[in-house]
Order: C-alpha cells, then sequence, then structure tokens
C-alpha cells in the first residue's frame, strides 16, 4: 500500500482532494470514480 493524492474536479467546477493509501493508482481512481460518478476530471498522484 503506497499513499496517494486523489484530486476531484465536478461538472459545477468545485474542487476536491484525499489522501488515502492504495495498492495503486489504478485502484485509487476506481475508488474515486464508485464514491463520485459524475465527476468531470479526476487525478492520482503518488506520495513520496
Amino acid at each position: 500500500m503506497r499513499p496517494y493524492l486523489i484530486r476531484i474536479t465536478m461538472p459545477d467546477g468545485s474542487q476536491g482532494q484525499h489522501h488515502g493509501l492504495y495498492t495503486d493508482g489504478f485502484a485509487a481512481v476506481i475508488y474515486a470514480l464508485t464514491t463520485f460518478p459524475d465527476a468531470k476530471r479526476i487525478s492520482a498522484r503518488r506520495l513520496p
């Protein structure tokens, strides 16, 4: 498990971020997609 920063942008322009532990970036993005299915943009960045 590694730390990731997930950034989410919603259709109305509001933004949010979440720090979490995931096996990889793909798992982090899938988590964000299931939590925010209407998101306009989702990015995941591995933290050091």
